[in-house]
Parts: structure tokens; C-alpha cells; sequence
């Protein structure tokens, strides 16, 4: 994940985040800058940044006693959204009654799935900018584990 920003005295400040690693880079005007711990970084004038965060939960560097944000952090309902889908999976997948209307996968496999989809939604939901499109991220996401699971469930009940 990328993210650039024009800060008024530094100039332009680039941050990368792999995906699949988490390793991080912090580029000031084009210049990388050097890692010389886990959260710290050199400018190539000796000044030291530290980074704290991550793309998911949101990423700042504090230099010379301020504080920089380089993405923005998580909202109350992106989480909210995320945790939707996980919870209707966990309740809907233990209520006899519910499972008799539409069998869905609960417990481990349940939740492992349901967690899955919840996080991949909530990654999709931090690389859009407009509310409203994090919102139909989210109800897709929603939307999507129910499927799942209740296609697991299906399976499950159709083999028994």
C-alpha cells in the first residue's frame, strides 16, 4: 500500500507498506530514508523520524516534536462493518432455530471464515477514499460471508 503526501516544510513524503510483509518504507522528496531500528528512520541531514502505525489502523511520523500523519486513521465504522459480519456468522451459526432456516457454518470453521472475509473487506474498505463507497464495501463484505458460510452450510448438511 502506497500513500504520498505534500507536507508545507519537508515536501513530498511517500510511505509503502507491503501487504503480504509489512515491511515499511519512508521516502522524503524522492530520497529513501535509512532504517536504523524497528520504528525509526535518518533523514539525510541526521534528523531522526519515528513511525508509528500501520496502513490498516493508520500510519504517523513524529519528527521535531510533530506529529505527520501519513494515512488516515481507521473510522468507528469501518470497524463497525467489519465486525458485523463476524458477529452475525458467530450468532446465526449457534441458534438452532436460525440454522433451521438457513443452515450456516459456525464454530471454528465458521469463525475462521467469517474472520477472513471481515478482514479482506476491511483492507478494501482503508484503499477507497469516499464514505459511502467504504459503506458498500462493507454490506458487500456482509453479503459475501453470509454466502459463504451458508454455502458451507449447505454442503455440510447436504453430506450428512
Amino acid at each position: 500500500m502506497k500513500t504520498e503526501i505534500q507536507h508545507p516544510t519537508l515536501g513530498k513524503i511517500e510511505y509503502n507498506e507491503s501487504f503480504w510483509t509489512g515491511r515499511k518504507q519512508l521516502y522524503i522528496n524522492g530520497t529513501q530514508l535509512n532504517k536504523t531500528a524497528r520504528k525509526t528512520y535518518v533523514l539525510p541531514d541526521g534528523r531522526t523520524a519515528i513511525l508509528n502505525g500501520n496502513f490498516l489502523l493508520g500510519a504517523t511520523i513524529q519528527l521535531d516534536g510533530q506529529v505527520i500523519r501519513l494515512s488516515p486513521a481507521i473510522k468507528w465504522y469501518e470497524i463497525l462493518l467489519a465486525v458485523i459480519s463476524f458477529a452475525l456468522i458467530l450468532t446465526w451459526g449457534n441458534v438452532v432455530e436460525l440454522c433451521l432456516i438457513v443452515p450456516v457454518v459456525g464454530g471454528a470453521i465458521g469463525g475462521f471464515l467469517s474472520a477472513l472475509i471481515s478482514m479482506a473487506g476491511l483492507l478494501l474498505m482503508r484503499t477507497v477514499k469516499p464514505a459511502w463507497a467504504k459503506v458498500l464495501i462493507g454490506i458487500a463484505t456482509i453479503g459475501v460471508c453470509f454466502g459463504v458460510c451458508a454455502g458451507v452450510g449447505f454442503a455440510i448438511v447436504a453430506a450428512l
